[in-house]
């Protein structure tokens, strides 16, 4: 786990200083002569000097001519920054992140089948497309409530060689033949809805913000169902598996701009009590928010 940890850290550590570099740069060319034509973008000519300023969605081009040729600075649009004063929370886009179960309790299980849904982490994977985004400002743009709605995408990949089936209203563990298993997990989807309570820091002369928040996220189950893979043979079961119907998780989030990172913590097991392993489901990923 601590591996996943470290490297989606790494991750966003390199995707923050990309997006983090928007220092001017500036290229000399000596006795250049521009004629540039743009539609729809904007050419502002300051009257007290020999520049030009060419403004391309939210960056620009500033195109200076002296004394030792034309200096053109490549930078980031100071006219395009938010001046509404509104805020603007961080939870419409794309998340990615890695599940696991925390307290596992299989005790009402034979001792032979204990662990029987133990993940490979690596290939138990989160897939969130988060949809709609309400904001509600309760300081200026730099606090509010952030809410909406999203789909939600779960792999739970066995580590060993089970599946599930639901036998006189319990979820019971099914042994495998292990040769030529390619691939035995189990899948769920639901529609959730947060509740959050953000914080924004503006950083770099408010080209950009550090934001942070957590609260709840609520959600129900839409579908779920086992996937068992011999080659090109595949198998899916529909059942139901008695898991929850809603669940209800704690989440926080940290990032810069549109890129950070998330958790969630079940506050509600898998299973419903006493019809299936006794399982805590958590996720750590990143978020890739418009």
């Amino acid at each position: 786990m601590k591996t996943i940890f470290f490297s989606l850290l790494t991750i966003a550590a390199l995707s923050l200083n990309l997006k983090a570099q928007e220092k001017p740069v500036v290229v000399e060319v000596p006795n250049v002569v521009v004629n540039t034509v743009l539609a729809t973008d904007t050419i502002d000519q300051p009257a007290d000097q020999d520049t030009s300023v060419i403004r391309i969605g939210n960056k620009e081009i500033q195109v200076i001519d002296h004394d030792h040729g034309t200096e053109y600075n490549w930078c980031s649009d100071h006219h395009k920054k938010d001046r509404s004063g509104k805020f603007n929370g961080h939870w419409e886009g794309f998340e990615m992140g890695f599940n696991g179960f925390d307290k596992a309790d299989y005790s009402m299980y034979n001792a032979a089948d204990k662990d029987f849904m133990s993940l490979n982490q690596v290939k138990s994977m989160e897939f969130d497309f988060n949809f709609y985004e309400l904001n509600v400002g309760l300081i200026k743009s730099y606090v509010g409530i952030v809410s909406g709605m999203g789909l939600s995408f779960n792999s739970y990949r066995f580590e060993n060689p089970y599946t599930l089936k639901r036998v006189n209203e319990l979820t019971e563990p099914v042994l495998l033949n292990s040769e030529g298993l390619s691939k035995t997990k189990l899948v769920t989807s639901y529609l959730q809805v947060p509740l959050l309570l953000e914080f924004q820091i503006p950083v770099n002369q408010n080209e950009g913000r550090v934001y942070i928040n957590a609260g709840i996220v609520g959600g129900v189950k839409l579908g779920s169902h086992t996937k068992v893979q011999y080659g090109n043979a595949k198998d899916k079961d529909h059942s139901g598996f008695n898991m929850n119907a809603f669940k209800y998780a704690a989440t926080a989030r940290i990032g810069y701009k549109n890129i950070g990172l998330f958790g969630t913590y079940s506050l509600t097991p898998l299973f419903e009590s006493g019809k299936g392993p006794d399982l805590t489901p958590f996720t750590i990923g990143i978020s890739l928010l418009n």
